[in-house]
């Protein structure tokens, strides 16, 4: 057992056994009753809800548990069918009181409402302090990069009502593929502690729950039209049941489909996107629901250049508008790079109430995606497969143009039990079990391309493919893994001293079993991976008053090493590339210092933060025959401290509401990173003490929001500090500034028009040009000499593009 976890296991025990011990001497006692906690999405009241002016329903404000000295939060929000009502939400939405003990930022409707209708959840994040979002284009048709305190986004879990979005193979997060933001209720980031039952297995940094918006009482919907720049179109509707007859059953199904070409070279997107939702509420507080996302999407791919493509060609390093033959040359054309992919998600949480003392949460979900990634390259006649050599039918020709798609099909299918157990007013006890089983297919076809045309004949990478003499598709790729999850936990949320005292202490084991089988021909045909890891935390918050609260928390949290780590990989040359082999998860300590302020009209917090890491497992983004592939690096061991504050009001000065949020990280490698040198022997490069790729010093942000029912503006600039893009820090992107403003006016009904609105929303209103984040990083950038003399020549890093000047106008409608 490691020390530094030994050490955080006996300060949890004790500083949660020695204020559990004192505490009831000096308790008061409690006669009232505390509402049930639930769990997954937030329910309304089972009464009728209340009705705006416009004839819309509102959702009821939520409020935290009583108490008569605990910090507590006032009505923040209202949402009309789906679009902002004027409204008291801190900073625009952009903050949400928070009482737990531990760091959370938030966003909610409020804020979201007032973003372009077709931003994905990795924009509307971009404002927080711990966050740093690298878009690839204006309108989310695209998932860009996403970086929390320097971690990466598959170091982050993502869950829609509980149900799981991360790839299980290497925690990729697709934001574009998951809601669509007029559903998207509100986002929450724990950047520290992720809660004990949550079903993740990458969850080192954190986690980001979104909520569906729940089906209104009454019958109605929200349907609006948008028109933006680079031709794009998008429309949207959403159908509200009210309730059901007498079945106590609301439901909502919406849809939505956007389309447009790429801001830079040739290329388009379209997506098809479907939203379902149905709950219903029993008398007893129990309550049950059903949450459906599909999505079907297919983009032609943006070319991420590296830093000699933006010095010599800027804006205009994409793939190629023309075809140029059937040669390597050709294999630029940007109709062979595309990435066509279907994924669904679904959710079922319950809650049974099955005593005042007592109840049980269930949570039973299923993910499936299928699709890939495209790139293209020249094959030859005879070509290597794995460690042999085969023949390919190429209608006769010695050589080829082919497609090169990275192909997946994924099911993950789970279920997360638990119970609560609540034997007075000071304990909310709670014990479960999470288990999953998935398996996913990875597999890299080639198929075939129209020689004279250079069109492919099937992008999806299942049909018309190439195959060897033998009549078998020839793969340079294709194994199957299998992931079996075991998580048992257990925790107690304890209240003391009149509520002022509030402690969580919680432990979880989360045994991992990963299974790869790879048919390739030379590769080690079975390996696995058995990790179980014990994962304590604890939090103590104190409240000085309503509107003062400290807290303390200590977390463990871990990251599975990338289903590819245990592949063996060969070239079409025969030459072995990797050699697999069970790694070490990646496993983080983390400590954090907070204070919060919620006031009448001031709302503030302020966290200091400090991760211990090791194992640290690093995404790498690369081209390979011209198709783009994620591979997990382990960068040893890393040491992250820093500052996040957060400052907002709630309406001042004629409705004006602002924002303010600083982040301050210094992030460090804590040993040198194994290299191979030019000559064929093992080093080690000199990068003890570099600082970690993806981590800026400093981030700065400002947000504006006035609303006085009828007009409403909001706007946003964030500030990003100087980033490496390698971990020898020879190569970096310099500081720079974003912005983007919205504007809108509702008005009256008109006829069966409920609110209707305008709005119009830009970005990047200077039109500046800069690299504005790391796609694919590199150990060193230059030729470097080792700590023992050898020289590991460089690579070069690739890397996003700021988007140019956008606009989107909406209209829009309740009814």
């Amino acid at each position: 057992m490691p020390p530094r976890f030994t050490r955080f296991c006996l300060l949890s025990l004790l500083s949660g056994t020695t204020l559990a011990a004192m505490a009831p001497a000096f308790a008061q006692t409690h006669t009232h009753h505390r509402a049930s906690s639930r769990l997954g999405a937030s329910h309304p009241a089972r009464r009728p809800a209340p009705v705006a002016q416009s004839g819309a329903p509102i959702a009821p404000a939520v409020r935290p548990a009583a108490g008569p000295v605990m910090a507590k939060s006032q009505p923040e929000e209202i949402s009309v069918s789906g679009r902002s009502a004027r409204t008291r939400s801190p900073g625009g939405g952009l903050m949400r009181v928070e009482t737990a003990p531990k760091a959370i930022q938030s966003v909610t409707r409020d804020f979201i409402a007032k973003q372009a209708p077709s931003a994905n959840v990795q924009q509307l994040m971009a404002m927080m302090p711990s966050v740093n979002v690298s878009q690839q284009d204006p309108f989310g048709l695209y998932s860009g990069q996403m970086n929390v305190r320097g971690f990466d986004q598959s170091e982050v879990g993502f869950l829609l009502d509980g149900a799981p979005l991360n790839d299980i193979g290497g925690g990729q997060f697709y934001a574009n593929e998951v809601l669509e933001s007029e559903d998207l209720e509100n986002v929450s980031l724990q950047p520290g502690a992720v809660d004990i039952n949550s079903p993740v297995v990458n969850a080192s940094a954190g986690l980001t729950s979104m909520t569906m918006s729940n089906p209104t009482p009454h019958a109605g919907g929200l349907m609006d039209v948008s028109f933006g720049s680079f031709d794009t179109f998008r429309e949207f509707v959403r159908l509200n049941s009210g309730y059901i007859g007498n079945s106590g059953i609301r439901a909502m199904f919406a849809f939505s489909h956007t389309k447009g070409n790429q801001w830079r070279g040739p290329g388009q997107a379209e997506k098809f996107h479907y939203d379902f939702k149905a709950v219903k509420d029993f008398e007893n507080g129990s309550h049950t629901g059903l949450t459906v996302s599909y999505n079907d999407q297919t983009n032609d791919f943006y070319l991420n250049p590296s830093y000699s493509q933006w010095l010599t060609q800027g804006y205009g390093a994409n793939y190629a508008a023309d075809y140029a033959g059937a040669n390597s040359a050709g294999a630029n054309y940007y109709k062979l790079h595309a990435n066509p992919f279907r994924n669904v998600v679904a959710s079922l949480p319950t809650h049974l109430v099955i005593t005042p003392k007592l109840s049980l949460d269930d949570s039973l979900y299923f993910w499936h995606g299928i699709g890939n990634g495209t790139g293209a390259g020249m094959i030859n006649s005879q070509t290597g497969l794995g460690n042999q050599l085969v023949n390919v039918d190429l209608n006769g020709a010695s050589s080829a143009l082919a497609l090169t798609p990275s192909n997946q099909e994924q099911f993950r299918t789970g279920n997360t039990i638990s119970l609560h157990y609540k034997p007075d007013h000071h304990h909310d006890i709670s014990l479960g079990w999470w288990y999953e089983y998935s398996n996913e297919l990875q597999f890299s076809p080639y198929g075939r391309v129209n020689q004279a045309t250079g069109e492919p004949y099937n992008i999806w990478g299942v049909k018309d493919l190439i195959k060897t003499t033998g009549g078998e598709a020839y793969m340079a790729r294709n194994f199957l893994s299998l992931t079996q999850v075991n998580m048992l936990f257990i925790g107690d949320t304890m209240k003391y001293f009149d509520d002022r005292l509030n402690i969580t202490l919680g432990f979880k084991e989360a045994m991992v079993t990963r299974r790869l089988y790879d048919y390739t021909p030379g590769t080690q045909y079975n390996r696995n991976l058995h990790s179980a890891e014990p994962l304590p935390q604890i939090g103590i918050a104190w409240n000085f008053d309503r509107k003062n609260q400290i807290y303390i928390s200590g977390s463990t949290n871990f990251k599975m090493p990338s289903n590819t780590s245990l592949v063996d990989y060969y070239g079409t040359n025969r030459k072995q590339t990797q050699i697999g082999g069970p790694s070490n998860p990646e496993y983080t300590i983390e400590e954090e210092l907070g204070y919060r302020y919620n006031g009448d009209f001031l709302v503030g917090s302020i966290s200091f933060f400090n991760y211990n890491l090791s194992n640290r497992q690093q995404t790498l983004n690369y081209y390979l025959s011209g198709a783009q592939y994620s591979q997990t690096v382990n960068a040893g061991g890393q040491t992250t401290r820093g500052v996040d504050v957060q400052l907002s009001t709630r309406p001042i000065w004629h409705h004006l509401r602002p924002y303010v949020t600083f982040e301050y990280l210094h992030s460090t490698i804590d040993n040198n990173i194994q290299a191979s040198t030019t000559s064929g022997t093992t080093d080690y490069l000199p990068t003890k003490g570099k600082i970690a790729i993806r981590s800026p010093k400093e981030q700065a942000g400002v947000g504006i929001d006035y609303d006085d029912g009828s007009f409403w503006f909001s706007g946003q600039i964030k500030y990003v500090g100087k980033q490496y893009a390698s971990f020898m820090n020879d190569n970096s992107i310099p500081q720079y500034i974003t912005n983007q403003i919205g504007l809108g006016y509702r008005f009256h009904n008109v006829g069966f028009m409920k609110s209707p609105q305008i709005q119009l929303n830009m970005q990047n209103l200077t039109g500046a040009k800069f690299r504005n984040g790391v796609y694919g990083f590199a150990t060193n950038a230059n030729a470097t000499k080792g700590v023992y003399g050898g020289t590991v020549a460089g690579s070069a890093p690739s890397y996003y593009l700021q988007v140019p000047f956008s606009a989107m106008v909406t209209l829009s409608t309740g009814f």
